[in-house]
């Protein structure tokens, strides 16, 4: 009776074991379908969905979207092809998008980690972009045709190179940052520094999501900072601002975690809403000007320090600092208003 139930058992766990072997094998195999292309042209078919065509799965949203999925390739290097050919016909690849949602697996991860060192995006590629749960560590090189125009999707990628087509109007590298092809736009900072000085003729700025850079110094062409220019620029703890500026716009420095103090120059006309929201950090704040402040707009300095100083240069400012504080629902708590190192006002908004 021992020896059959042990042999019992023994089939059990055998069976368990290929029955696992094989899901296994099954996850994998969908598993290797990491990113999509969509391919905008008209298609004169009836809608598929899921289909498969020599070894690469497709969906048909409509009579002119198509989305294909490519599966993994062994070594460093990933080459997409230019053209994908479906139902006996050739399509160019204008858009491709790398995504960890993948609908026909239900063992995909939520996140999804890239393995190639280099990448080469299709010739003909117009868009590119990537879901925010897929990772590429160990991404060192890619190659951008002439037809992209945008790169936010690659900030904050110190050990990166980026090749663009000499061909390309709209954008180029330029100081380790993807500047518009004229100069005048910084639209991401991809080779992170510590410090970190915009070229001079820049007139925006949206540097997107950083980890890495803690100082930034603008150029004398900056007259506004445009909505989210430093936003979730976690490590980041100064920014000098030229004397030129006159707008910090909404969310310009929202989630700067780290951010203990900034100085307003003078002729800054007006600080947007959220402009400082959730800068936990911030506790200190100088006002240049010595005749007027700045319209400060509902929660531009919501979720900064509790007790934030506001240091000014008399006592005109001051009076006018405070109704704006107060009248205008800033988000401060506790704040103090400083003439030098004397406090005038304390407990605003308290």
């Amino acid at each position: 009776m021992k020896l059959k139930k042990c042999l019992k058992v023994m089939i059990s766990f055998i069976l368990s074991c290929i029955l696992i072997s094989v899901n296994c094998i099954t996850g994998i195999s969908y598993y290797e379908l990491p990113y999509r292309h969509n391919i905008d042209k008209e298609i004169h078919i009836d809608e598929y969905d899921n289909v498969k065509f020599r070894g690469i799965y497709y969906n048909i949203y409509s009579k002119d979207s198509v989305c294909a999925f490519y599966p993994f390739a062994n070594g460093d290097t990933l080459k997409m092809p230019d053209e994908i050919e479906f139902k006996g016909k050739k399509y160019k690849v204008n858009n491709v998008f790398f995504d960890s949602i993948e609908e026909y697996s239900h063992t995909l991860p939520s996140k999804f980690t890239v393995p190639y060192k280099t990448i080469y995006l299709p010739k003909y590629t117009a868009f590119f972009d990537i879901n925010d749960k897929v990772k590429l560590p160990n991404l060192r090189k890619i190659y951008i045709p002439k037809n992209i125009d945008d790169l936010h999707c690659l900030s904050d990628m110190p050990k990166l190179k980026v090749i663009i087509d000499k061909k390309n109007p709209y954008i180029k590298m330029k100081n380790g940052a993807v500047y518009s092809k004229n100069g005048k736009i910084l639209y991401n900072l991809i080779n992170s520094k510590k410090t970190y000085k915009i070229a001079k003729g820049t007139k925006s700025i949206f540097f997107g999501k950083n980890n890495t850079v803690k100082k930034v110094i603008l150029p004398s062409s900056v007259k506004k900072l445009e909505i989210g220019a430093f936003r979730r620029c976690f490590k980041l703890k100064t920014v000098k601002l030229n004397k030129e500026l006159k707008v910090i716009e909404g969310w310009a420095f929202e989630k700067c975690k780290s951010f203990k103090k900034i100085t307003i120059p003078e002729n800054v006309k007006k600080i947007d809403g959220c402009a400082f929201k959730g800068c936990k950090e911030l506790s200190k704040v100088t006002l240049k000007s010595e005749v007027k402040t700045p319209k400060i707009i509902n929660d531009a300095f919501k979720n900064t320090k509790d007790g934030i100083q506001f240091v000014v240069k008399n006592q005109t400012v001051a009076d006018k600092l405070k109704e704006q504080l107060q009248n205008n629902k800033s988000g401060v708590k506790n704040a103090k208003i400083l003439i030098g190192k004397k406090v005038v006002y304390q407990n605003i908004n308290g």
